[in-house]
């Protein structure tokens, strides 16, 4: 009953004053905001409505609608929402921005992972992923790994030279401390020095090199190599 209450209570509020914060002992606060909010009693939490937007720190979480949970204590641990498309943001290890949309996007307060579905789109810098779903994952207050999921999970950037790679895979996960992209099962990698796969594939978004093992197949266009003046690198 006195959680129904409170949950009914913050609906009332944020019908009318919008913005809603909720602290937790030594953590940043949650700052809720929505058009309207009401507690489903089947769902157990407060369901959210219009122009929807989650703010902890540096991560912000949009939507259209979607559904904020309680926990035991009666802290907000865990909101579902979905938009058209829902909207991510947050900042890396290295304090360079990541953006990331989807049709639904989890977002659990205590780790801070967002956990994205349906459409997914991925941009930091000029890397660009889309998958069929995927989690960030952060460690010690800042984002530092997103892996990504689809058939097949697409990548592309564009180096300083202004060339551009592109690369697909089963699973990607983008390591953002060591500037890495490394693709599993189905791998392959195009590039204007030609091309590569192999079941699992590493590319280092810094030096362009490429490595990989499980069955690599190269192809190599002369021409680029010449033009570039070396081969690049690909161990097995």
């Amino acid at each position: 009953m006195y959680r129904a209450l409170s949950s009914l209570l913050f609906a009332a509020a944020l019908t009318t004053t919008l913005p809603i914060a909720a602290d937790s002992p030594g953590d940043e606060p949650i700052d809720i905001r929505a058009d309207s909010g009401r507690f489903d009693g089947g769902q157990g939490a407060t369901r959210l409505s219009g122009n929807v937007l989650i703010a902890r720190g540096e991560t912000q979480v949009s939507a259209d609608e979607g559904y904020a949970f309680q926990g035991d204590d009666r802290s907000y641990e865990r909101f579902e929402l979905e938009g058209d498309p829902a909207t991510w943001r947050a900042i890396d290890e290295e304090g360079v921005e990541i953006h990331g949309r989807a049709g639904r996007i989890v977002y659990e307060v205590a780790n801070n992972r967002a956990t994205l579905s349906g459409g997914v789109r991925i941009e930091r810098g000029e890397l660009v992923v889309e998958a069929d779903s995927g989690q960030a994952l952060q460690v010690e207050g800042r984002y530092e790994r997103i892996e990504l999921d689809g058939t097949p999970a697409r990548w592309s950037t564009v180096t300083e030279e202004g060339r551009r790679v592109e690369g697909e895979s089963d699973r990607i996960i983008h390591d953002l401390l060591a500037e890495q992209v490394v693709m599993v099962g189905n791998a392959r990698v195009r590039e204007p020095r030609g091309s590569f796969s192999g079941q699992r594939l590493l590319y280092d978004l810094n030096t362009q090199a490429t490595e990989g093992e499980g069955g690599i197949h190269m192809i190599i266009d002369p021409e680029a190599i010449d033009e570039r003046g070396d081969n690049g690198q690909l161990d097995q």
